[in-house]
């Protein structure tokens, strides 16, 4: 199978060595390339030039007298459409109709030493269109994969769908401090070691009662006078002189 025109890149560098690369010769350059049609006008001025006497008036540059026979002939030519030497060509495939009328049929560019067809508006439309179809199907491909309807769920679940762990965020609000003190001191009842929070279910008859800050400030004075002689785990939770009696509860019954 022959290769497409427009995914190859040609060059001479034996012409560009042996006679550089210019507005004057870059048609001669074109017409070693594949791109170059050998049934062209152009073809048939190189051919007469080749083999017959023809007599370039004064003043004239071999460049410009060939594109003024091309003018005087029909049907297909190259013309350097555009240059911007010494690195830059367009070389112009068109069909001419007569002296004023032309049809473009292919566009060529010379980068360097580098020929390169120029694709069709067509073929860049109908593959930027591919691309996107096929980017498209592999989405919704995606997508069936991931999803799963259930007429029970009445809608789509994700199976693939990872939960996002939340991290804790360093500035939420801090709990509000209760005005009511808690104690946490290990205390000794009846022998045997305890806190506050483990007689709480027999302080029935105080839930809802909020202890004064009076009453614990009474109970830390109480300490401090006496220290250092009593401390406060030395201060027996319930009965005659007890923590509960200093911050003015009331239990439901003595231990």
């Amino acid at each position: 199978m022959a290769e497409q025109l427009d995914e190859i890149q040609w060059k001479s560098p034996e012409f560009i060595q042996e006679r550089g690369l210019h507005t004057g010769n870059v048609l001669e350059y074109f017409a070693l390339s594949p791109f170059y049609d050998r049934t062209s006008n152009n073809q048939v001025l190189m051919m007469q030039f080749q083999f017959q006497q023809i007599q370039i008036p004064i003043g004239v540059s071999f460049h410009q007298y060939f594109q003024n026979r091309l003018l005087e002939m029909t049907g297909v030519e190259f013309v350097i459409a555009y240059n911007r030497e010494p690195d830059f060509w367009i070389i112009r495939k068109q069909r001419r109709l007569d002296a004023n009328s032309t049809l473009t049929l292919q566009d060529y560019y010379i980068i360097g030493a580098n020929v390169y067809q120029a694709p069709k508006i067509y073929d860049a439309l109908s593959s930027r269109l591919l691309s996107s179809v096929l980017l498209l199907k592999n989405s919704i491909d995606l997508l069936n994969n991931m999803t799963k309807y259930q007429i029970l769920d009445g809608g789509h679940s994700y199976n693939n769908a990872q939960p996002v762990a939340s991290t804790p965020s360093t500035s939420q609000p801090k709990p509000p401090v209760s005005a009511t003190p808690v104690l946490h001191t290990p205390q000794t009842v009846g022998g045997s070691a305890g806190t506050v929070d483990s007689v709480s279910n027999q302080m029935s008859t105080n839930e809802g009662i909020e202890i004064t800050s009076s009453a614990f400030n009474n109970l830390l004075n109480n300490v401090v006078q006496a220290a250092p002689s009593i401390y406060l785990d030395d201060i027996p939770l319930y009965g005659k002189g007890s923590t509960v009696e200093m911050l003015g509860l009331k239990v439901s019954s003595d231990p």
